[in-house]
């Protein structure tokens, strides 16, 4: 649902395949995490996923009637599940949902996302690494050392809960690629960098997520290597473009992902609503 919404350019969609699978590593979460579906007699309508509070809806039709009456039925399971706001994402050209959604009641949370994107247009060169330093892939031996690199690279502000389970659960996704995770390694084999690049052959693009640098080996261009790996190993998947989402409040993250030549093709801002006990 998710690829055919790109694929015919829904207005109001925003998700990409490779980031819903990644999303999904959450499943059994029910405390915070929590996937909605709505059924339209036999067929799936569409869904959403409530990540604590934040909702990504997506319809099965690319209908702004749709979209919105999920968004009420979204609205209707926070009440029923006792929070007091909900938090959705909008384009910022997206001027007719968006004037339904101040009729709503949100309002802009200060939160937001450029999509980051870079047209594989020539075929890109392989990255230059430091000395010593190997471009590898996620063998299934490199399993356990990858957990511990991802748990690293993601514990700086606090402690990442990504473990086996959770890994075989994004290893296990449908469109997951052992061979579309390009991992750095160290001199002395340590694992040093690495990101997640999913293929949709739907839409012939690729999205990075998540990336990743252990603390001891950053300021060496690993991160900006893995980007430029990731175009070269797309390109030969057949993909046309890659992109990435870039936080607003991630200076650092956008730099790199500029600095290998993706750029920002539009803005992805997110709206606010308390929730009453009236719909």
């Amino acid at each position: 649902m998710v690829g055919r919404a790109r694929a015919t350019s829904d207005p109001h969609a925003f998700l990409h395949p490779g980031g819903l699978q990644w999303l999904l590593r959450r499943l059994g979460r029910r405390d915070t995490f929590v996937v909605l579906r709505w059924m339209d007699g036999g067929a799936v309508a569409g869904f959403g996923v409530d990540d604590d509070g934040y909702v990504m809806i997506q319809s099965a039709n690319p209908s702004l009637d749709q979209h919105l009456a999920l968004l009420d039925e979204a609205e209707a399971h926070a009440r029923q599940s006792g929070q007091t706001a909900i938090e959705i994402s909008a384009w910022d050209h997206d001027r007719e949902l968006l004037a339904h959604l101040a009729l709503r009641g949100y309002e802009m949370s200060g939160m937001y996302g450029h999509e980051l994107v870079c047209e594989l247009v020539d075929e890109p060169s392989a990255p230059r690494l430091p000395a010593g330093f190997s471009m590898r892939w996620l063998e299934p031996e490199l399993d356990d050392a990858y957990v511990e690199l991802h748990r690293a690279a993601w514990s700086t502000r606090a402690p990442s809960d990504y473990d086996g389970r959770m890994h075989a659960s994004v290893t296990s996704m449908p469109d997951f690629e052992r061979e579309l995770v390009p991992i750095i390694a160290a001199p002395d084999g340590t694992l040093a960098a690495y990101c997640i690049a999913w293929f949709d052959p739907r839409t012939q693009t690729v999205e990075i997520e998540p990336l990743g640098t252990h603390p001891e080996y950053r300021r060496l261009g690993l991160g900006r290597a893995v980007v430029e790996e990731v175009k070269r190993r797309s390109a030969a998947r057949g993909a046309k473009s890659v992109m990435v989402w870039g936080g607003h409040n991630n200076d650092v993250a956008i730099h790199l992902y500029q600095s290998a030549g993706l750029r920002s093709r539009r803005v992805l801002r997110d709206y606010k609503r308390t929730l009453s006990d009236a719909p």
